[in-house]
């Protein structure tokens, strides 16, 4: 038998190379299924607290009376005052704003609750030319593509098949079943509508849940303006300018959107469309700090069913730099704890 010296020592050497490589890719699958693992954990751990949140807020929505601002703890109803635009909160009360305002709960996971009311929000089934137009600027569409967008949005929704001038009606889809000829059930099928769907309006899905709903009347309450409806009314505005607008509105040193430039959404085209208390169509907003996980909610009450005390009619899930922006919490200790009745307050 022969023997080659020194051929020994390299095979050692490449078998103890193959072993390091081989439990080092092991040691980082093992690394990536714990940071994976951990994330599970921690997502799940925060939509439980957002479910959470969300029953709190409702709960008192169901037991605490609505006042022209939102919800007032510890507060007495009062019809008269709320015909008049006066709070009917009691001194000692706290009110659940409905502007979007943040509230934090719970412990030791905290999170974010916000809560609107649909006064806050543009109407995105709006059957009125001159407000449609006054959306489309929002979003920078020339004025001369206006009139197509307004036909086409009235055609997707009236019950008849003849095109609207400059409008769109089935032969103009490429899907079957569109245009649905019913009222919008939600804002994100405008993004279904001719037009619509390759337009800024639908670049970003949480904006438009954010800033959009189907609602009844046009007219917007600016008591009740929220900043994610004043970052696309204050475009250019900083995040400060924003939020100082947002409490002006809220503590009525501003009462009028002029105010802000945005004198279309003064006009009242419908003389029976009228200011009102919050409800009973509802949207909660509920997210982390950092609004890397953020849900909205649509809810309905209907305190004389028995039954069914509320109707939540949607829930998406919503995310994107938009929602950062508007939502993300800077500093959690600048954010008050969600007032709650004496019958369920604790310790803190």
């Amino acid at each position: 038998m022969t023997t080659r010296d020194g051929y020994a020592l390299p095979l050692t050497l490449a078998a103890i190379i193959v072993i390091a490589l081989v439990a080092a890719i092991a040691a980082e699958q093992v690394r990536s299924s714990t940071r994976t693992i951990s994330a599970l954990s921690d997502q799940i751990r925060y939509q439980t607290a957002l479910i959470s949140a969300e029953q709190s807020l409702i709960y008192e929505m169901l037991t605490e009376p609505m006042t022209i601002d939102g919800v007032a703890i510890g507060a007495q109803s009062d019809v008269t005052l709320l015909a008049l635009g006066a709070s009917s909160s009691r001194p000692d009360s706290s009110v659940v704003r409905a502007n979007g305002h943040p509230y934090q709960i719970g412990q030791p996971t905290p999170v974010i609750i916000r809560l609107y009311d649909d006064q806050t929000f543009l109407n995105a089934a709006s059957s009125d030319p001159a407000y449609v137009s006054a959306i489309l600027s929002l979003f920078g569409i020339p004025r001369t593509n206006h009139s197509r967008y307004a036909a086409a949005l009235r055609d997707y929704q009236d019950e008849d098949d003849l095109r609207t001038l400059s409008g769109a009606e089935a032969s103009d889809y490429d899907q079957p079943g569109l245009p649905t000829n019913k009222p919008l059930r939600d804002a994100l099928e405008l993004c279904a509508i001719k037009y619509w769907e390759a337009s800024p309006v639908c670049d970003d899905p949480a904006r438009l849940l954010l800033t959009m709903r189907t609602r009844r009347s046009d007219r917007l309450n600016p008591r009740l303006t929220s900043e994610a409806l004043l970052g696309i009314l204050m475009p250019d505005a900083s995040a400060e300018a924003i939020a100082d607008a947002h409490a002006n509105y809220a503590n009525r040193t501003y009462t009028r959107f002029g105010q802000i430039g945005a004198d279309a959404f003064d006009i009242v085209r419908d003389p029976l469309s009228n200011i009102s208390a919050p409800g009973p169509l509802l949207t909660l907003v509920s997210h982390t700090p950092d609004a890397r996980v953020a849900q909205r909610s649509v809810i309905e009450l209907t305190p004389n069913s028995l039954i069914s005390p509320f109707v939540v009619h949607s829930k998406y899930a919503i995310g994107g730099d938009y929602t950062q922006n508007i939502l993300r919490i800077e500093r959690l200790d600048d954010v008050a704890p969600l007032p709650q009745p004496t019958s369920i307050r604790t310790e803190r």
